[in-house]
């Protein structure tokens, strides 16, 4: 049984992922520019796809600790998962019947359907505390492996679908707004073994409570510190997954051109994980993150001054290189920092400040954007959160 309960955790990872990649990251962003908010200014497009980011990360906070500690009291994480999972399932799928043109109707939808994923993301997280305390990076790791994995081979799916059909635009849009339909189903088939194999262990009372907690974080200037630091470069890093697609549309690029290169990013993400750990083994784990961290404003500066698909693709790979090594990175830090009998109770905050990244950043593009009317000003912008991320977390280290 404890070996089901492990593969079925892992395949959820693996089944939500088709999310991120063909909705999130993939064609939503594109549906939305061709079809969805095609009468209206690109800067304006941007904005609302902006603020449709934002408002579901706001919802989060206020949300994800009401509901979090009625699943601890409860011991039923796996009840708020699937509630929150086929709230976003649904929401998805009726992206695919959304008429032309509705784009505040499709930007609510949106919202509905990414708060949903990152609330259902939260209890998922928060099983991993059901398994051996000694078997947590690894278990997380080969979690976020199959993730790569399954968002990936989901969208490859998605492209040979679209592949076969006809060159109508019309019949193009409808076909990519099918896609919305299989990343629902996706995710619906594969977390079944969840639903059947998945036993809530019994409830260990906590000690302390999440205020207690980050009171004592606060004494702790080295965490709190690399705490803020990570809250706001990780913010960059989800913002430029989720508006990456927007802004080559915004420049110009083909959606076909864009969408391959978001494979790229994808499959170099596996690899690039290993890379960028086995660098850290060698020059340090700190010194890792601050290179990820200058990659990403490279990345972003890069962004400007971008005028042809093969640049995007470099930069595709670029972000594919450091993306999952960031995040593998500053878990591996944290938990080097805080104490052997905190572990549980500093994850909780750490992996809350990560649920409510992407709150600022898509928010910052979008206003940008549309106040200057020049989407690479809005797109330099997340410069600056990989800036103050590099300058506090150097900062958190004295």
């Amino acid at each position: 049984m404890e070996s089901k309960k492990y593969y079925s955790w892992v395949l959820y990872d693996w089944a939500n992922s088709a999310y991120a990649t063909i909705v999130l990251a993939g064609f939503f962003p594109i549906i939305y520019a061709e079809y969805f908010a095609s009468s209206i200014r690109d800067s304006e497009r941007t904005l609302y796809l902006g603020v449709s980011n934002s408002i579901a990360s706001i919802i989060l906070i206020f949300i994800a600790p009401i509901f979090g500690l009625i699943s601890d009291k409860f011991s039923n994480k796996k009840i708020f998962l699937i509630i929150f999972a086929l709230l976003s399932i649904l929401s998805t799928s009726l992206l695919s019947i959304i008429s032309q043109d509705s784009y505040v109707i499709a930007s609510v939808f949106f919202s509905i359907s990414l708060l949903g994923f990152m609330m259902s993301n939260v209890f998922y997280d928060s099983m991993l505390l059901n398994f051996n305390s000694q078997k947590y990076d690894s278990i997380s790791s080969v979690g976020y492996a199959f993730g790569y994995l399954g968002g990936g081979l989901a969208f490859v799916i998605s492209l040979l679908f679209l592949y076969f059909q006809s060159d109508s635009t019309l019949e193009l849009i409808y076909s990519k707004k099918i896609v919305f339909l299989l990343a629902g189903f996706w995710w619906l088939l594969f977390m079944i073994p969840l639903l059947l194999f998945w036993k809530e262990d019994v409830r260990v009372p906590q000690s302390t409570t999440l205020l207690d907690t980050f009171k004592e974080i606060k004494l702790d200037k080295t965490i709190f510190y690399f705490l803020i630091a990570y809250w706001i470069y990780i913010d960059g890093v989800d913002t430029v997954i989720r508006m990456a697609i927007n802004y080559g549309l915004t420049i110009g690029f083909n959606s076909t051109d864009l969408l391959i290169a978001l494979l790229v990013t994808q499959f170099v993400a596996f690899p690039g994980t290993l890379l960028i750990s086995w660098l850290s083994s060698i020059y340090s784990c700190e010194r890792a993150i601050v290179g990820c961290l200058i990659t990403y404003l490279v990345i972003s500066v890069l962004a400007y001054y971008l005028d042809t698909i093969l640049e995007f693709y470099l930069i595709a790979s670029l972000i594919g290189l450091v993306q999952g090594g960031i995040q593998a990175l500053s878990r591996s830090y944290f938990a080097r920092l805080i104490p052997n009998d905190k572990h549980s109770e500093y994850f909780g905050i750490y992996n809350m400040l990560g649920k409510f990244a992407a709150l600022l950043g898509p928010l910052l593009v979008g206003l940008i954007t549309f106040l200057t009317n020049d989407p690479r000003v809005g797109m330099l912008s997340i410069s600056i959160f990989f800036i103050l991320g590099i300058i506090l977390f150097v900062h958190s280290k004295k």
